[in-house]
């Protein structure tokens, strides 16, 4: 948190939660235990998983008829205790976000204050929508999104100060960005010859037998009945839709400067999620009329890759002040796939993580889920304390 930045601390707004917050724990403690509930439903699972071993045993030793027989046991062992699993866990999910995480956006609200250098007392002007999402034209705006109409949630807006912003939790993995025919041809053939490599490394000159093994399967799996199949793909749909909000996280965080940039300026990870996060590649920045950011923060530079259509206006924008704050941001979000880009009047801050944020996690602390809400809290305030930790309130006295 932003040393100007004061909040409620965590125990005061805690009482108000506490009740609900201990519900939906002591509901949902079966999940993550090894009796009970949690054990019956794991059973069947399990079982499922060795006969997936069994039939793809039996699929390279030619007893493809035993290996289908096998599989199909599996999946209707499997998906009903996942699915079940799945859609209790969701329904967790969205109580949690009505009465917790909403509860403390509302006294963030209300109490979150800031006292910058320059202007007066900021204050805190929020809403929240665990369903929502930002804008796509805001989102694609970003110029780095790799696919604006991915799936969204936890969606805050509003102001801090001067400074309007918004935040969304994007989910990259449900990301869908190639949809042409030819597109998807290209990913095939891509795929098959992965396969290919991956057999020829493993078996050596008898890839070719193992491949054959492999397709046979597939030609017995199209011997089912087509209601059976289509049974099967309704089910699975539901249960990808029923685990869609546990996916990983992109937060995106967006920020108006209340003042339109002539330029295009990106600071881009070094080692980027590449279904999250679009790089440019010389030839790709030189199209869209940049080139390589002169930077002169060694952090900076070892973390990110800068590109730029105005060098004087980077420059400007990119004040020493301001790269340390990104710089400290991104330590403290603890990863290396975080992106920056300013354009038109807005500033844009994501950072792609592998693990869900802001969203109901099981208690295994024990605690009354104390511990979950704590954890979300703080990733609120840190988020939320962008604008001052940027300076954006002060920045925008200085540009009017």
């Amino acid at each position: 948190m932003h040393p100007r930045v004061s909040v409620p601390d965590f125990d005061t707004v805690w009482t108000n939660i506490e009740k609900p917050a201990g519900d939906i724990s002591q509901r949902t403690a079966w999940m993550g235990q090894w009796r009970g509930k949690g054990l019956l439903l794991a059973i069947p699972v399990f079982i499922g998983l060795f006969l997936v071993l069994v039939s793809l045993v039996a699929f390279f030793t030619d007893s493809g008829v035993l290996g289908l027989i096998a599989l199909v046991l599996a999946f209707l062992l499997m998906i009903p205790p996942a699915f079940y699993m799945m859609r209790k866990h969701k329904e967790a999910s969205e109580e949690h976000a009505t009465e917790v995480v909403a509860p403390m956006m509302d006294e963030l609200a209300k109490s979150m204050r800031a006292t910058p250098q320059v202007g007066e007392e900021a204050t805190l002007s929020a809403s929240y929508e665990p369903k929502g999402g930002m804008p796509r034209r805001v989102l694609s705006g970003a110029g780095f999104i790799r696919d604006p109409k991915a799936r969204q949630e936890d969606f805050i807006s509003g102001t801090f100060g001067q400074t309007r912003f918004m935040l969304s939790d994007v989910k990259w993995d449900t990301s869908e960005l190639e949809s042409s025919p030819e597109a998807k041809a290209r990913r095939e053939r891509r795929q098959q010859r992965d396969r290919e490599r991956r057999l020829r490394e493993k078996y050596g000159r008898d890839w070719r037998r193992h491949q054959y093994s492999s397709r046979s399967s597939g030609s017995l799996l199209d011997l089912l009945p087509s209601s059976v199949k289509d049974a099967v793909r309704e089910k699975y749909k539901e249960f990808e839709e029923s685990i869609d909000h546990i996916g990983p996280s992109m937060i995106v965080f967006a920020a108006d400067f209340h003042k339109e940039f002539t330029s295009k300026t990106y600071l881009l990870p070094r080692k980027p999620q590449e279904q999250a996060i679009r790089n440019f590649g010389a030839d790709s920045a030189a199209r869209g009329g940049m080139e390589p950011l002169q930077l002169e923060d060694p952090e900076i530079t070892e973390r990110f890759i800068g590109w730029t259509s105005d060098q004087v206006e980077a420059r400007y924008l990119l004040t020493p002040e301001l790269m340390l704050a990104i710089s400290d941001a991104a330590e403290r979000m603890g990863s290396e796939h975080i992106a920056v880009s300013f354009r038109g009047s807005w500033m844009y801050f994501a950072v792609a993580l592998d693990e869900d944020r802001f969203s109901f996690q099981l208690d295994t602390n024990d605690d009354g889920g104390y511990s979950v809400a704590k954890s979300i809290y703080e990733d609120l305030v840190a988020f939320l304390s962008l604008v001052e930790h940027f300076n954006l309130n002060t920045r925008i006295w200085s540009k009017v």
